[in-house]
């Protein structure tokens, strides 16, 4: 089967929301309660939102397309990605301790040293936001694993393999078992794009008791991250374990809510508040350029935005600087896409 194609304007805004709220959580101290619950559902949701919009192959025509498009949409960009990073190191001495080399004649060693320590998963730390593209490889090698798994099983009870590999990829993560290509973390989002599949199944009855849900997850999320029952994917850090995974899907419910919220607004809003909601649906369209972009900012632009001397003024100061600069960047590159696919339209 294919991809739903109509866009949904509500995943959109939540998806933006949250790919803005990434720049911030990585920039925020790390003990600091809004880091905490920014970290708790953001790359969650992304997974959970991915199974909404998304509907498992079925026979293998449509799984050899979709293994295609999904390695074009996510592993290309974290080749790109981590290509420039490797050059930017090579006039640096960001990763010298982790065995870069500085210089024009270095970029080649470098380059197998950032490949082979990141697809590998030793423990890329350096990296810095670069290594935030293992959330395109894990959820290549989810979609991929779970379309894979459908189309040979044709199982109306695939969502329990699907849960039953997202245990195993917590418990791989508990015991400190980094997979290589971040399988452990494809098993995770396995079980979260099947939370995603069945929402979307069972959507209509969850609308019905929306309300009660959101308080229930309001609750249920506000008290778990200040008890430290948080995820955190890229760390293998699950709090309370169960209670994590619940933390992380009521927060994602939370912030799907919110921008139903938004979505409804917009029917009786004024025509600045469309514009600005339409602005912000461009980002969750395009989340991959801006993910991209932030995943880079560290190890170019760093000096354009790190100001902080130690105070909170200073720090809020670089927060807010950073999404400007990400923002600003995403803008650009965003515009000079569009001029070239309008310019390719018109011949």
């Amino acid at each position: 089967m294919k991809e739903v194609k109509k866009r949904i304007l509500w995943v959109d805004i939540a998806k933006a929301l949250t790919i803005l709220s990434v720049p911030i959580s990585h920039t925020l101290e790390i003990e600091m309660t809004l880091r905490t619950m920014f970290f708790s559902f953001h790359m969650p949701l992304f997974f959970i939102l991915s199974g909404f919009t998304t509907k498992l192959a079925t026979d293998w025509k449509t799984f050899r397309a979709r293994l295609k498009k999904n390695f074009l949409h996510l592993i290309v960009p974290a080749f790109i990605v981590l290509v420039i990073f490797a050059i930017a190191i090579s006039f640096t001495d960001s990763m010298v301790e982790f065995g870069a080399k500085d210089g024009f004649s270095s970029i080649l060693p470098n380059l197998k040293l950032v490949f082979s320590k990141f697809f590998l998963n030793l423990y890329p730390e350096g990296f810095g936001n670069a290594a935030a593209v293992w959330f395109l490889v894990a959820l290549f090698f989810a979609k991929t694993i779970m379309d894979f798994i459908n189309v040979t099983l044709k199982s109306e009870k695939n969502w329990l393999i699907f849960f039953f590999l997202g245990i195993l990829g917590i418990c791989l993560g508990v015991f400190e078992k980094r997979l290589p290509f971040y399988l452990d973390l494809a098993f995770v989002g396995t079980m979260f794009i099947e939370i995603g599949i069945l929402w979307r199944k069972h959507e209509e009855f969850i609308k019905k008791y929306s309300t009660p849900i959101l308080l229930i997850a309001l609750v249920f999320w506000f008290s778990g991250v200040m008890r430290g029952t948080f995820l955190e994917l890229w760390l293998r850090f699950y709090g309370g374990l169960e209670q994590s995974i619940l933390v992380a899907i009521a927060g994602t419910f939370i912030i799907s809510n919110f921008a139903m919220a938004i979505e409804d607004a917009t029917k009786k809003a004024g025509k600045f508040f469309k514009k600005s909601v339409e602005a912000l649906s461009i980002v969750g369209k395009n989340l991959l350029l801006f993910l991209m972009i932030h995943c880079l900012d560290d190890s170019i632009f760093y000096h354009l935005w790190e100001v902080r001397d130690g105070t909170k003024k200073m720090m809020w100061a670089s927060v807010a600087l950073r999404l400007l600069l990400d923002l600003a960047l995403f803008i650009l590159f965003y515009g000079i896409i569009n001029f070239f696919k309008n310019r390719k339209k018109a011949k």
